[in-house]
């Protein structure tokens, strides 16, 4: 004759001649009563969970899916980690556009505080780091769906706008980049093709957009990873250009030879994107 079924009991802590090891369920009711305790009205500071801190922070990479912003997750545990195409701990050899070293992401510790930095080998392609803004210093690079600009300031100072530009100045021409030579050049936006160049747009008004809508005086038609009004460059009153992204899913990336880790970043080596994490 068969036996009654009896449910099954709950997983019960185990003595250990007379240690009690803890369970998953006593761990989950510990957290539990702490998040309780925790909206009591109690002067004293609750506890935070436990991490080290004797050693560095654990730093997670993720090394994107094409056309997604999550992937495969590598924990990094060593004081140096390199990517690059045919060299380093991590290895992406079908990208072309990536170096054989490419970037390097090491551990430091100034004044007792850790940090992370990504650094450039003196790669071809770049570093290309994911921002809200970006000073537009000579020479700056910035990425734009598909497209690449250079930023090339005026020789002289300050940077004049629009208002003082002669008035034949045609914003949307294409100039050679040999013109210009006088008493005043106005700052351009070069894009770059490969390993020459494209359209040289002389930035005479305060404020361009950059975009695929053709209301857009930086117009990018057939970028399909550009939005209608993507990115906004424009001057300020202090004689400063900035480039800054309108919330664009693809984002605004400037050209950086280094950069400091505090919390998460968004990095873009060849045509890989990255995001690393400091936990």
């Amino acid at each position: 004759m068969s036996q009654p079924h009896t449910p099954s009991q709950p997983n019960h802590s185990v003595e250990h001649s007379g240690t009690l090891l803890e369970t998953d369920d006593d761990i989950r009711q510990a957290l539990l009563a702490g998040i309780k305790s925790s909206e009591q009205n109690i002067t004293a500071r609750p506890a935070v969970p436990y991490r080290p801190s004797g050693r560095p922070p654990l730093v997670l990479l993720t090394v994107c899916d094409d056309g997604a912003a999550d992937g495969e997750v590598v924990r990094i545990r060593s004081p140096r980690f390199i990517i690059g195409r045919t060299h380093g701990d991590l290895k992406i050899p079908f990208d072309k556009r990536m170096s054989s070293r490419h970037v390097e992401i090491t551990h430091q510790r100034v004044g007792g505080i850790h940090r992370w930095v990504v650094t450039d080998l003196q790669s071809r392609h770049g570093l290309f780091v994911r921002v809200s803004r970006a000073l537009l210093t000579d020479k700056a690079e910035i990425f734009v769906g598909k497209g690449r600009y250079r930023f090339d300031a005026p020789p002289s100072e300050p940077q004049d706008t629009g208002d003082n530009v002669p008035a034949e100045a045609d914003s949307n021409h294409t100039h050679a980049l040999s013109e210009g030579a006088g008493a005043f050049r106005p700052p351009a936006l070069t894009e770059i093709l490969g390993e020459g160049i494209g359209n040289r747009i002389i930035l005479v008004k305060p404020e361009y957009w950059i975009g695929s809508d053709s209301i857009c005086l930086i117009c990018r038609p057939d970028d399909q990873f550009c939005e209608p009004r993507h990115a906004r460059v424009y001057y300020t009153p202090k004689g400063q250009w900035f480039a800054e992204h309108n919330k664009s899913q693809n984002g605004l990336w400037l050209r950086m030879s280094q950069v400091k880790v505090e919390k998460t970043i968004q990095f873009q080596i060849g045509e890989q994107r990255f995001r690393l994490k400091v936990q």
